[in-house]
C-alpha cells in the first residue's frame, strides 16, 4: 500500500498531498509547509505529467508551481528509471539546461520512477511540438547544449556517468528481431523510403555496426532522443533539454545526427547540415574538448549514425501515429540520402 513515505508513489493522489510534498521539500527548504495543491494540467502519454500549484502555510522560497512526472497509469507501471537517476545523480553537475529538479527517486521494490520538477510553463517557458520543427538558427543553439553535455563527459570526464548510464545500442537492438521489425517498417510509417533502406536485417546490422564504432571512439554522455518534442524554450529563447529516458554513454554523432534530422525540414537539413556540424565541433572545443574530431571524419560519423534514430522510430508503437510517421519519415529520408547503411557496410 502506498504511503506518504514512499520515494516514488504509484498513486498520484499521494504525490499531490501536502504531507508527501512536505517530506520531499523540507530537506532543502526548511520551513516549507504545503497546505494545498491544485492541478492545472494533466498530460498523459506513456508517462503522466501533472502540473500543479502549491499553497504554503508561510512565505517561502519553495517553488509555487511544480510538475510531477511518473508512471501513474496502470498500463505503464514501471517505466524507465534512467531519467530519475539522471536528475537525482547527475543533472546538477552538468553544464546543460534542464528543468530544476526538486526530487527524483526510484522505488527499488516496485521499480517505479518519479521526477518532481519546477513547472517551467508557469514562468513562461514554451515546450515544443515534435511535429513542428524549427530553423537552423534554433538548431545551432540546441547543438551548443549538446556540445556542453558531450564535452563535460568526454572520455570519462564524469566517471559516474558511464557507470550510471552504460551504452545502450546493443540492448535497444535486442528489443527487436527481423520478424518483429519488418512488419513495422512496412506498416506505412516509412512510406516513400526506398525498400533497401526499409530492410529490418540491414537496420539491425547497422545498430551493431554503430555499437562497434562507439566502442572504438571517444565516449560521452548522449541524450539519445532529442527531437523537438523534448526541447523547451525559456522566455529569452534559450533552449533546454527534457525527457532523459534513453540517456546513455555513446558516440556524439548519435545525438547530432538524430537531432538535426528530426528538427529540420529535409531541404533545410541538406542545405545547412555541414555548417551546423562545423558549429557543433567549434562549440565542442569551446566547451573544453582539446582535440575535437577532425572535420571530415566527423562528417563521416554524422552520416554513419543516422540509422540510430531511424531504428528508434521504426520500432516505436506507444506514441501518436502522426509523430511516428513524421519522425520515421524524416530520419529514413536522411539515411537514404546519405547512403548511411552502405557507409556501415550492412
Amino acid at each position: 500500500m502506498t504511503t506518504t513515505t514512499d520515494p516514488a508513489p504509484f498513486d498520484e493522489a499521494v504525490v499531490l498531498s501536502p504531507e508527501w510534498l512536505a517530506g520531499v521539500l523540507e530537506p532543502g527548504r526548511p520551513g516549507a509547509v504545503p497546505t494545498a495543491t491544485e492541478v492545472v494540467e494533466r498530460i498523459e502519454t506513456v508517462a503522466t505529467k501533472l502540473r500543479f500549484r502549491v499553497t504554503y502555510a508561510h512565505p517561502t522560497d519553495a517553488p509555487p508551481a511544480l510538475c510531477a512526472k511518473g508512471y501513474f497509469n496502470p498500463r505503464w507501471r514501471r517505466g524507465s528509471r534512467a531519467e530519475a537517476d539522471f536528475y537525482r545523480d547527475l543533472a546538477h553537475d552538468l553544464p546543460v539546461r534542464t528543468p530544476p529538479c526538486v526530487h527524483a527517486a526510484v522505488d527499488e521494490e516496485t521499480g517505479h520512477a518519479l521526477v518532481l520538477m519546477h513547472d517551467l510553463v508557469a514562468v513562461g517557458a514554451r515546450f515544443l511540438d515534435p511535429l513542428v520543427g524549427y530553423g537552423s538558427d534554433q538548431a545551432s543553439e540546441t547543438l551548443d547544449q549538446l556540445a556542453a553535455l558531450h564535452a563535460a563527459t568526454w572520455e570519462g570526464g564524469r566517471p559516474q556517468a558511464g557507470t550510471l548510464f552504460p551504452p545502450r545500442l546493443a540492448s535497444l537492438a535486442g528489443h527487436m528481431t527481423v520478424e518483429k521489425l519488418q512488419p513495422l517498417l512496412d506498416d506505412g510509417r516509412a512510406a516513400g523510403i526506398p525498400a533497401d533502406v526499409r530492410r529490418a536485417e540491414r537496420l539491425l546490422a547497422a545498430m551493431a555496426a554503430m555499437d562497434t564504432l562507439s566502442s572504438s571512439s571517444s565516449r560521452c554522455l548522449v541524450h539519445g532522443d532529442l527531437h523537438a518534442g523534448n526541447i523547451y524554450e525559456m522566455p529569452d529563447g534559450s533552449p533546454g533539454l527534457i525527457d532523459w529516458q534513453v540517456v546513455q554513454s555513446g558516440h556524439w554523432a548519435q545525438d547530432v545526427a538524430y537531432h538535426l534530422a528530426t528538427v529540420l525540414h529535409p531541404d533545410e537539413l541538406a542545405r545547412t547540415e555541414r555548417d551546423l556540424l562545423d558549429h557543433y565541433l567549434h562549440r565542442l572545443a569551446a566547451h573544453g574538448v582539446v582535440e575535437p574530431p577532425d572535420r571530415e571524419h566527423a562528417w563521416w560519423m554524422y552520416r554513419a549514425h543516422l540509422p540510430y534514430g531511424f531504428y528508434l522510430w521504426s520500432m516505436t508503437r506507444a506514441v501518436d501515429r502522426p509523430v511516428i510517421e513524421h519522425l520515421t519519415g524524416r530520419l529514413g529520408a536522411a539515411v537514404a540520402r546519405h547512403e548511411s547503411l552502405d557507409l556501415l557496410e550492412v
